[in-house]
């Protein structure tokens, strides 16, 4: 009779182990933390998982003519303060912008089309580069000049007071 209920508890241990190991969540609710977005000061959107505060910079849109572009974010140092005093800070880092827009759809535009840069928030200042695709940086300017022709690739790399952040986008210049 022992070993019959010995066996017994063994073998309710061993299917709570696996059941417990799975990882399925067959519960569809959803976490009061999971991924909650929250709206920061200065039209900052926050993401905030499991209590991390996760600062971003703000998102930047450019007009070529009638159409836009959203330009890829690239490497980014972003930080804001939180409630208790302490500031929440983030280093992000990615490829050249050669690398970030190779894969993009370039837009056709002839060099007197008119470019506006449109940034969800103003920065305190902004540089525009124009890269190759060997990854050099060929000029340096403060607004968008479409000179050249073929496939040209722009870096807006703008500074505020909560960090930089540098976006990405390619135009084809007919």
């Amino acid at each position: 009779m022992n070993f019959k209920f010995l066996l017994f508890t063994i073998t309710i241990i061993f299917l709570l182990s696996i059941m417990g190991c799975s990882g399925i969540d067959d519960t569809n609710e959803k976490h009061e933390n999971d991924s909650k977005v929250m709206e920061g000061s200065n039209d900052e959107t926050l993401v905030n998982s499991s209590e991390d505060t996760v600062p971003k910079p703000p998102s930047l849109t450019v007009y070529v003519g009638e159409e836009t572009i959203r330009p890829t974010l690239g490497s980014y140092s972003w930080g804001i303060e939180l409630e208790d005093g302490t500031t929440s800070r983030i280093q992000a880092d990615s490829s050249a912008p050669p690398e970030l827009v190779k894969d993009n759809n370039v837009r056709k535009v002839t060099a007197d089309t008119n470019v506006e840069l449109k940034f969800e928030e103003q920065p305190d200042s902004y540089t525009v580069r124009i890269w190759d695709e060997e990854n050099n940086v060929l000029s340096k300017s403060n607004k968008v000049v479409l000179s050249g022709k073929g496939k040209v690739i722009y870096e807006v790399l703008a500074h505020w007071e909560q960090g930089t952040a540098s976006y990405a986008f390619s135009v084809n210049i007919e």
